[in-house]
């Protein structure tokens, strides 16, 4: 196939393939909670089966990532965790009973977290090999989780969150299909030398990058009672899930503002800058959150995800570029988000699960907003440290 042809299709089929992912995280994140609920489950269950699952991304994440760098077709590891992403959504319209339920939710929950950054790295090398344009390609699969968390938050108000994880098999099995017609060579090392197993131990090995996992880790982990338990909240309050979409929406638009502005948000401000953002925009947004204000009040506070996902992300990524051999970037994106993001993130939504039980909605989100200030302290380490070169050749 032509390169020139290629280069026309790849924007546009990477944007359809994160389409997928982000219409099942648009329905998973503000609704399957409250599937779940429905189907017997507490809010200690609910947090073990996501906690559980970000965790997992531990055994196996980083090691798909090393197969994945060594494999000439770069797309070969992206359609084999799309399919079993697809397998896990459908499980979950089949399954009956805890049991089966828990098993499929697994599967889905962790085969999306091993996706994504896959995807991410083979789209940060279709960037720099010319193909597209990462900021706005990512803020694509943004754009699908906007317009999800809109029309579902209508449509499961009207028919019922039973529909939910038809939605999230349908969304599931899309990405699949993209992923058999991606363009080879978009997202591929263009030639450079795979990762070795000597190498991989010494991303961890740096402090710096250490810093980096841990700061960025704390702020996205700090969403964890907003994505496991916010549902359950908003509708005991009253909030239809229509309002709840919109909620979500809100934080999604302020995201898609900054991602499509990477470029020009990482020329002025430094990873460890991004990273420092992200972290105190955590402290002050759980804390807010944690006192249960007006829903105005709430809508306007949820503008701060451009800091707490968004900038967060960016100097996470940045730095990676920066920082990492590009031979490295794909072991690092999956380490970033299998032992930091990941990791912490399902540790807390653990935890989380046990206090919101037992002390309430406002002591968990609280544990949240300690993290941001964990997350922002340990971003001033970085910016001390680390000065803006490569860490190792």
């Amino acid at each position: 196939m032509p390169r020139g042809f290629s280069k026309q299709r790849a924007g546009p089929l990477y944007s359809l393939f994160y389409g997928g992912q982000f219409v099942l995280l648009g329905v998973q994140l503000p609704f399957f909670a409250g599937w779940l609920h429905i189907n017997g489950f507490s809010a200690a269950e609910i947090g073990l089966i996501t906690g559980v699952a970000l965790i997992a991304r531990l055994a196996l994440g980083p090691f798909i990532a090393f197969w994945a760098d060594h494999q000439t077709d770069e797309r070969r590891a992206l359609r084999i965790v799309s399919f079993v992403f697809m397998l896990g959504a459908a499980g979950l319209i089949f399954a009956s009973g805890k049991i089966l339920i828990t098993a499929a939710a697994l599967i889905v929950l962790w085969a999306f977290g091993v996706l994504l950054p896959l995807s991410d790295s083979a789209v940060l090398r279709a960037d720099r090999n010319g193909y597209l344009h990462y900021g706005q390609t990512r803020a694509a699969g943004s754009v699908f989780f906007l317009t999800t968390t809109v029309l579902a938050g209508a449509a499961f108000t009207r028919f019922g969150i039973e529909a939910s994880v038809w939605v999230m098999a349908a969304a599931a099995g899309f990405a699949f299909v993209v992923s058999l017609v991606l363009p080879q060579g978009a997202g591929g090392r263009g030639g450079a030398k795979p990762v070795s197993w000597r190498e991989a131990p010494a991303l961890l090995a740096s402090p710096v990058f250490a810093a980096v996992l841990l700061s960025a880790g704390l702020t996205q982990g700090a969403h964890a009672v907003y994505y496991a338990f916010s549902y359950l909240r908003w509708t005991e309050i009253g909030y239809s899930d229509q309002i709840i979409g919109l909620l979500w929406a809100t934080g999604v638009v302020a995201e898609v503002f900054v991602l499509t502005r990477a470029r020009g948000v990482a020329r002025r401000v430094s990873p460890a800058g991004l990273l420092a953002l992200g972290g105190g925009a955590a402290a002050l947004r759980w804390t807010i959150t944690a006192m249960e204000p007006a829903l105005w009040l709430l809508f306007l506070i949820q503008i701060l995800h451009a800091f707490t996902f968004a900038a967060a992300y960016l100097g996470s990524v940045e730095f990676l570029d920066r920082a990492v051999p590009h031979r490295l970037v794909n072991t690092g994106m999956t380490l970033m988000s299998a032992t930091g993001v990941g990791a912490i993130t399902g540790v807390a939504t653990v935890i989380a699960g046990f206090v919101w039980n037992g002390y309430g909605p406002a002591s968990a989100y609280m544990i949240m907003a300690a993290m941001g200030v964990g997350a922002f302290v340990t971003a001033l380490f970085i910016a001390r440290r680390w000065d803006g070169k490569k860490i190792f050749a």
